[in-house]
């Protein structure tokens, strides 16, 4: 389990070919470019935007849609990346978009804990696209637990409790699973489609039913009531094809006289003024110039919790010693960098005996695919990526806190690594995690890849807990539902680093999973934690704006306090949904209309 480049040989090129002409002649509707957002010339960019959003992400698109709705606002979308693909829009393909210039490419620095089959050095896949890492993640669109929010909120973040962000949740939604759909816990008609895959193998009711055999529940909603349990899994995917934030917010806006959108354009600095300290706008470099673009309003980076913190730095704004250290005039000695946090699992790889999984050759090599997919919207290529079933269980028994699930399990039917083989993999992890770790700069140089520290179990409450959901999962695998398939672990793939499989999970073979092949499950959060202005770690207020300089706010992932106990990427759409009603509060408009909640969920 080596880093592997992903396929970018003669005969995928090939496959590639044949894939792009299908769409082509079946539905070109979806590559048209007519449909795309219009990406702006320099020379006709304004000189001054009532607002200027760095990144065309999970947030920045959000943003983008909502406050052009105030038509006599106007809006400056600045990506660093290009515009989404047909790689990116074929749900199977997202693994082809690492190593590429869609991805940012990151690792972190060399981990004491983790990642030791890649020495230490984790890869962090992020997108560099429109449509940030919706683009490139594995479509979950999980939302985590009602006590992560009222976390939130008992923190100081007053207006950020379960009651509060569920009905941005439903704002963002357009439900079309129909065992859940008209659920209260769910929204109709909203930005974001979500479904299960039209695709599905035979595993996938078999993962399900796995989860009866240990006494969960399954089949169950764990968006609604209650979230511990087994149940297929629903995606950010519409008619087959992915749902980003750049299909869902910003393709529908492209003809909006009072927005622009600038790709490749890469933001250096937001530029504050260092006495009144009160952010003016931003310089980016695009075309081989620097170009500096003025706000009226506010500058909102929206450029992930990585890049939004690198950004804040570059400017400034961030731990004095550091930025001193670096020859960087303070602006404002703040913690942003810090907290970092995200969830890390330990893939577990199992062979089967069964033609059951999705494989290139025998399942993406062939015209019936492909034409399946190109005119009907169906087959493996809809697939998200092998994902097919997700748990929320319980890492210890009995429960530390019930109604809370500390870990988390995704069930594939696909390894992009091992192409040709019938192999499916349980990914569990641990979803509460202490280890805290940073994000600083290497150098002045805006174009230098940033110090990313996660500090992976660095704690001995991760360790222990991390060791304990490799034997959960295994417990999982070894249930008569998935045996049935000729299950087994599949151990090759692990020797090199932790030898034979003794056959029992002893702690040193289990210790040897989870400190050699711990990899992200791209959640990193916290890097511009939010919280009450009595708290000295936090770098954003609960509005969002960042503590010490004016009109500058940050809405991405990085304003976390705690990561969710879930996937990121539905919880980072509501942040940005949420803050902008802040905004059109701030400056006298009526906040958008939200769902109201069912007397049953108030209860």
């Amino acid at each position: 389990m080596e880093r592997f480049e992903i396929d970018n040989t003669p005969m995928f090129m090939q496959f590639f070919t044949v894939l792009s002409a299908a769409v082509t002649t079946y539905y070109f509707s979806e590559i048209d470019p007519n449909l795309r957002p219009i990406n702006v010339p320099t020379p006709q960019l304004l000189p001054e935007y009532d607002f200027v959003i760095v990144g065309a992400g999970s947030a920045g698109n959000v943003l983008a849609n909502r406050l052009t709705e105030i038509s006599n606002w106007t809006v400056l979308l600045l990506e660093s990346g290009g515009d989404e693909t047909i790689i990116s829009d074929v749900p199977m393909m997202s693994y082809n978009m690492w190593f590429t210039d869609q991805d940012w490419n990151y690792s972190t620095v060399a981990q004491a804990n983790a990642c030791g089959n890649l020495g230490g050095a984790c890869y962090w896949p992020r997108g560099h696209v429109v449509g940030g890492s919706s683009t490139l993640n594995d479509f979950a669109f999980t939302r985590g637990n009602r006590l992560d929010y009222d976390g939130w909120a008992a923190m100081g973040n007053t207006g950020w409790g379960y009651l509060n962000v569920l009905p941005y949740f439903l704002r963002s939604e357009d439900e079309q699973d129909p065992s859940v759909r008209g659920s209260p816990y769910h929204g109709i008609g909203g930005p974001m489609t979500v479904n299960l895959s039209p695709f599905q193998s035979p595993l996938a009711s078999a993962y399900v039913s796995a989860g009866g055999e240990i006494g969960y529940e399954t089949n169950l909603d764990v968006d609604g009531q209650t979230q511990v349990g087994f149940s297929l899994l629903r995606g950010t995917i519409r008619n087959g094809w992915r749902c980003s934030t750049g299909v869902g917010y910003l393709r529908p806006i492209r003809n909006r006289t009072n927005i622009n959108v600038a790709l490749r354009a890469f933001v250096t600095q937001v530029n504050i003024n260092p006495q009144t300290r009160i952010a003016t706008g931003v310089t980016f470099t695009r075309d081989g110039a620097t170009h500096s673009v003025n706000a009226r309003r506010e500058v909102i980076l929206s450029a992930g919790s990585i890049n939004s913190a690198k950004l804040l730095l570059l400017s400034g704004v961030g731990p004095a010693d550091h930025l001193q250290s670096l020859g960087i005039p303070l602006i404002q000695n703040s913690s942003v960098g810090n907290n970092l946090h995200d969830h890390v699992a330990i893939p577990l790889l199992f062979s089967t005996t069964q033609n059951v999984t999705i494989n290139w050759q025998e399942t993406f090599f062939n015209n019936t695919a492909i034409q399946d997919f190109a005119q009907n919207h169906m087959g493996p290529f809809t697939s998200m990526i092998g994902l097919e079933a997700v748990a929320f269980m319980y890492n210890e028994n009995p429960p530390v806190n019930p109604g809370v699930p500390d870990m988390q399990i995704l069930f594939s039917n696909y390894d992009p690594f091992n192409q040709n083989q019938q192999i499916f993999a349980i990914v569990p992890w641990y979803l509460h995690p202490t280890s805290r770790g940073t994000v600083r700069l290497a150098s002045t140089d805006p174009t230098a890849p940033p110090l990313i520290d996660p500090q992976y179990l660095a704690t001995q409450n991760d360790i222990a807990n991390g060791m304990q959901v490799i034997r959960n999962g295994f417990s999982v695998a070894n249930t008569s539902a998935l045996l049935q398939f000729g299950t087994q672990f599949l151990s090759s793939m692990y020797a090199p680093l932790c030898g034979a499989f003794p056959g029992t999970l002893t702690d040193a073979y289990v210790s040897c999973l989870l400190h050699n092949f711990t990899t992200t499950v791209y959640h990193p959060v916290g890097t511009c934690k939010m919280g009450p202005s009595s708290d000295p770690t936090a770098v954003v207020n609960p509005r969002l704006q960042v503590y010490g300089v004016q009109n500058l706010r940050v809405i991405d992932a990085g304003v976390m306090p705690v990561v969710v106990s879930g996937n990121t990427n539905a919880p980072t759409i509501m942040i940005a949904e949420m803050a902008s009603d802040f905004i059109k509060q701030d400056y006298g408009f009526p906040p958008d209309p939200i769902p109201s909640l069912s007397p049953n969920i108030q209860a």
